[in-house]
């Protein structure tokens, strides 16, 4: 005769319920080290912004005299440069004053101001993040 025995193939409902939990771990570990990595990379673009601002902040310097930092900045729009945190055409602004504020208005921004103490024209460029607050160090360009 035949006897019936209990079929033990599968898994069992704990064994489910942890590898779930794993894979859930690991989701979230995953999900913040991407979203960290992603702050880095604006983080280097608005720090390569602020570098070519300088750079053509410093080749106009060589051709032109600017009266105040307005005049300069407006010479900057325009050169393909873009926001990383707005998606959008990157606005350079101006501010009064002999040294860089410490947070921004818009966040990813490139702040230019113009050094007043010294006769000669100079100016400081930096660039913002995401909290609007000052990344990587001040530039400077000078005639």
């Amino acid at each position: 005769m035949y006897s019936f025995r209990k079929s033990k193939k599968g898994f069992t409902l704990i064994e489910l319920m942890v590898v779930v939990a794993i894979i859930g771990v690991l989701a979230l570990l995953g999900l913040r080290l991407y979203t960290g990595q992603q702050e880095k990379a604006k983080n280097a673009i608005v720090k390569a912004n602020a570098g070519t601002a300088q750079t053509l902040l410093q080749a106009n310097l060589a051709d032109s005299t600017y009266s105040d930092a307005a005049t300069a900045v407006a010479a900057l729009t325009g050169h393909g440069m873009r926001n990383p945190y707005l998606s959008a055409p990157l606005v350079i602004e101006s501010v009064a004053g002999d040294t860089l504020p410490t947070n921004s208005t818009a966040a990813g921004a490139v702040v230019v101001c113009q050094v007043s103490l010294i006769p000669t024209e100079k100016y400081l460029i930096g660039g913002y993040d995401g909290l609007k607050a000052k990344v990587g160090e001040e530039l400077t360009a000078q005639k």
